[in-house]
């Protein structure tokens, strides 16, 4: 394992959750932007503002099975990306 760093280090207890899932190379997909979703396989322009615009009307997403409640988003996209995604903690 590599030097735990402390969250005044980094600013917050919550801004290390997300610094260390962005280590470990996954997408929040509530915090996201369209930029960064474009980047996972499968997801287009189109795509990706259907994902910000869901969760910003649903209160975004409570894990990553429910990005498949995004039209266009079925198992096949979701398989692709599965291990790229998390919706923190």
């Amino acid at each position: 394992m590599g030097t735990p760093i402390s969250a005044e280090k980094i600013g917050a207890a919550e801004e290390t959750t997300v610094y260390a899932e962005e280590m470990m190379g996954k997408l929040n997909i509530n915090t996201a932007t369209a930029e960064e979703l474009i980047r996972l396989s499968g997801i287009g322009e189109k795509r990706a503002a259907d994902i910000i615009t869901y969760r910003e009307r649903n209160g975004g997403f409570f894990s990553i099975e429910d990005i498949m409640k995004v039209s266009g988003i079925g198992e096949k996209t979701f398989e692709k990306i599965k291990e790229e995604i998390t919706v923190g903690e």
